[in-house]
């Protein structure tokens, strides 16, 4: 009979000017700042007959502030630049953790025409990230925190290039684009084996800076307009983590080699199709299929001599995923009226999400039974769900 509670508060302040040099050459500059007040945790009782003691952790609060400058010139018709630099400072402000960060942040993009129908556009940009997120999967979960950086723990930092390819039909009536990324992080928090993360007060000791790499490619085809509409992608995508450094006190997790981050799903695909019969009627669903995520599971039992029980063994950080996902969703269209004088339109859609009735595992969780560990599958929409919806746009 307890609650435990989280809680971010942010105010900030921002300004920005925007000056036009020439038609074709356009400057911004602003500043903002950024407070912070976060509660990384409370463990309340309820009721009177609750034996649970109440805890609180220590308040975090920091300032965040920037100035920042970008630069849009139009050199050609066909060519378009834009570049910026942005500075921010970072001041954390508990006490016993006061601590100052400070960095420069760039960016940098084209995009060139090469002809009326293809075009192709580049990036690179750099980034710092003050808060982080502290957990142990990839889904959204209750006991989920979030810490500032400190003098115990480092702002996350990284780069960014992007590239793409985009194509369209003489007709217009076909779009294909070819995207990829390369990125790379410092200072991605993650936990150590047995890691106490909820309700801490000394975290730092408890997660492990981590540099990261992702990568992937996307191919979309996509056709706008007619009777039959919509678009399908596919993506290859990784996300990688590796431990980066070590004092001593723990081993290095899956021995300092790469490992596959919560996040790395490697496949997916997705399907959008629309199909319409009259002006007032039409038909949609929607397909999405992805590799399942990567996870870290029991493997066997020891005996532990000191709390004299057995206690599980598991694998190394990561190494198995849970069954692959895959949903489609369906529904019919009715769109009342298209006068254009009228001040709203609204539609009504009638559908079934999760048509096929797949129990797609949300999340896996193990219960020591008897001499065993036996594993379940969670699985939050396991069945068929009809659904009636109203839209009105203004």
């Amino acid at each position: 009979a307890a609650r435990l509670s989280f809680a971010i508060n942010q105010y900030f302040i921002r300004g920005n000017v925007s000056i036009r040099l020439a038609d074709n050459h356009t400057m911004q500059a602003g500043i903002q700042s950024l407070l912070y007040n976060v509660n990384p945790g409370t463990y309340a009782p309820l009721g009177e007959e609750s034996y649970i003691a109440y805890r609180s952790l220590d308040k975090e609060s920091a300032l965040e502030s920037a100035v920042y400058a970008e630069d849009q010139w139009t050199i050609l018709p066909e060519l378009k630049l834009t570049a910026g630099v942005r500075y921010t400072m970072f001041n954390a402000m508990q006490e016993g953790e006061k601590k100052t960060y400070q960095a420069p942040e760039f960016r940098l993009s084209a995009s060139y025409n090469i002809s009326e129908n293809q075009s192709v556009k580049l990036g690179f940009n750099t980034m710092h990230q003050y808060i982080h997120k502290v957990s142990n999967t990839s889904i959204m979960s209750p006991t989920d925190s979030w810490t500032l950086s400190s003098k115990n723990i480092k702002p996350q930092e990284g780069f960014q290039i992007a590239a793409g390819y985009y194509l369209q039909s003489e007709d217009h009536k076909y779009e294909v684009s070819v995207e990829g990324y390369y990125k790379q992080m410092r200072n991605y928090l993650t936990y150590r084996s047995a890691g106490q993360l909820t309700m801490n007060p000394e975290l730092y000791k408890d997660v492990i800076a981590t540099k990261g790499r992702a990568y992937g490619i996307e191919l979309q085809l996509r056709k706008p307009v007619g009777k039959l509409n919509g678009w399908i992608s596919y993506s290859y995508s990784r996300t990688e983590l590796q431990q980066q450094d070590h004092n001593g006190a723990h081993a290095l997790i899956n021995d300092g080699r790469w490992f596959p981050a919560e996040y790395d799903r490697p496949h997916e695909i997705k399907f959008v199709g629309n199909y319409k019969f009259t002006q007032r009627y039409s038909f949609s669903l929607n397909a999405e299929y992805s590799t399942g995520r990567p996870t870290t599971i029991p493997v066997g039992q020891y005996y532990n001599q000191q709390q004299n029980r057995p206690l599980p063994f598991y694998s190394e950080r990561n190494s198995y995923r849970l069954p692959d996902y895959f949903r489609m969703d369906a529904s019919f269209n009715i769109e009342p009226s298209h006068h254009l004088t009228l001040l709203t339109h609204s539609w009504l859609s009638f559908g079934v999400y999760n048509l096929l009735g797949r129990r797609n595992a949300y999340s896996v969780y193990y219960q020591a039974e008897n001499t065993h560990i036996q594993g379940y599958k969670l699985s939050i929409f396991g069945a068929p769900i009809p659904f009636v919806s109203y839209n009105i746009k203004f």
